[in-house]
């Protein structure tokens, strides 16, 4: 066997022995050099050479290195002479290779984790005991964290409870559901003066709105709405068309309420709100009959864009809200409503110019409030057209300063207590009164049969009078 075959296989034929690993001086060579290179590194491979602390020693006779391997079938050395075998059907001489001098045993890291499992361990048998099992010794009880919880036994410790958060608000959806049943188109028949073309005189029709307040019916809306009307007519949500009369009114505060005259089925009524607790920005809707009935019912929306604002209409002045809810003629009286479905304002009057857009005003809900126990109760009469006197009337007519009667009812209760026309009113059941107005309040918190003496201004001397209150026909 040729001394450059190194141990190959049958199969290994000149191209493939650049593919085995050669050793010199511990290191391999280059598997693509020339065969003279190979040659001469086989020609001193019988030579012993030492290279750093690598020793490469001399094998054995072959026939003895191939009966090893025969019989073991499996990597292994022979001692420092022999070769160690590498895989497929070649072996390499062995190499001894330098101890590094580093003993097995735990490495830092370990003792660190075994240090911090044992840190860990004792934390918690220390919490468990100072928990659970000090307490109970007489050490703890006379210590004075022992006393002052002894001390506090009788305090209980409960649960701090997360107060559900407030619904931002219903829907526009829900809102029309909750309160659209509830409110009504009003319809007013007003008498007109004879003329030319109608000698006999006729009727004009207006429409409004109004919403239901309770299941008695009582309907509220505004003044102006009815005011004049000779007969007033209400359509139900339903499309029931019922009549009804005025109960009592405001006409300072553009404020009416209304009863139907016909035992119904009322399909709903509202809530009504806290006009007082409204703010600028709040999310507000509209539900009234616009233009005409073929438009009951309408819809629309807006926010609050001031909560009192002063407004001059027909000469009066009101404390309004203010918004940009779409408010057309025919919504007067109906109900301008915040996002939990609470009546806050009733829908009034609106800027009309063709330059302006989305300014409405309602009435705050907070005046019907403070009068619906008056205005639910029927109107009272005492049977008089009277016009006020203020001071500089007063000094030009050389009269009091009160109310002129300048107009009385046949057979009303002014009528009967022989009142006269020109007659000044200077004092209604015992208290000073020089408006329409200030009498109308006193007479409001009256009832029916009820006398209060009236003190008028005749002729230059004053004059008192009983006057037996009874309710408006």
């Amino acid at each position: 066997m040729d001394n450059k075959d190194e141990f190959t296989n049958g199969t290994d034929n000149e191209e493939n022995s650049s593919e085995r690993s050669n050793v010199e001086t511990g290191k391999l060579t280059d598997t693509q050099s020339s065969q003279e290179e190979t040659n001469e590194e086989m020609d001193i491979d019988s030579e012993v050479k030492a290279t750093g602390d690598t020793q490469v020693i001399n094998p054995v006779d072959e026939q003895v290195e191939m009966e090893r391997v025969s019989e073991n079938l499996a990597p292994r050395r022979n001692g420092p002479e022999g070769y160690t075998y590498q895989g497929g059907s070649s072996y390499a001489p062995y190499e001894k290779k330098k101890e590094t001098g580093r003993k097995k045993g735990f490495s830092g890291f370990s003792l660190i984790a075994v240090a911090l499992l044992f840190s860990l361990l004792g934390t918690v048998l220390g919490a468990y005991g100072t928990l659970n099992v000090l307490p109970g010794t007489a050490l703890f009880n006379e210590s004075k964290l022992g006393q002052l919880i002894t001390a506090n036994n009788g305090m209980k410790t409960v649960k701090i409870s997360t107060p559900q958060l407030a619904k931002d608000g219903l829907t526009i959806p829900e809102i029309v559901s909750m309160v659209q049943p509830a409110v009504v188109t009003v319809t007013v028949n007003l008498g007109t003066a004879p003329s030319l073309s109608n000698p006999q005189g006729g009727y004009t029709q207006s429409i409004g709105t109004g919403f239901i307040l309770n299941d008695d019916g009582l309907i509220a809306t505004n003044y102006h709405v009815v005011e004049g009307g000779e007969e007033i007519t209400v359509t139900l949500y339903t499309g029931e068309e019922v009549s009804a009369k005025v109960v009592n009114f405001d006409a300072d505060n553009d404020l009416a309420i209304l009863s139907l005259t016909q035992d119904v089925t009322i399909p709903g009524k509202v809530t009504l709100g806290d006009s007082d607790t409204l703010m600028v920005g709040e999310s507000v809707i509209a539900i009234g009959n616009p233009l005409s009935q073929e438009f009951a019912g309408t819809v629309t929306s807006g926010i609050v864009s001031a909560t009192d604002r002063t407004v001059v209409v027909d000469n009066a002045e009101y404390k309004y809200i203010q918004t940009d809810a779409a408010i057309n003629g025919g919504n007067s009286g109906g109900p301008l409503i915040n996002a939990r479905g609470e009546v806050i304002g009733i829908n009034s009057a609106k800027i009309s110019d063709s330059t302006v857009e989305g300014i409405g005003f309602a009435i705050p809900i907070n005046v019907l409030t403070s009068k619906i126990d008056v205005l639910s109760k029927a109107q009272l009469l005492v049977g008089i057209a009277g016009r006020d006197i203020n001071e500089a009337t007063a000094a030009q007519t050389q009269s009091p300063i009160g109310i002129l009667v300048v107009e009385i009812s046949k057979d009303s209760p002014a009528s009967l207590a022989t009142m006269e026309v020109g007659d000044v009113i200077t004092e209604f059941d015992g208290k000073k009164v020089t408006t329409v107005r200030e009498l109308n309040e006193i007479k409001n918190t009256k009832n029916a049969g009820d006398v209060v003496m009236v003190k008028v201004y005749r002729n230059g001397a004053y004059k008192d009078l009983q006057i037996t209150l009874i309710v408006k026909p």
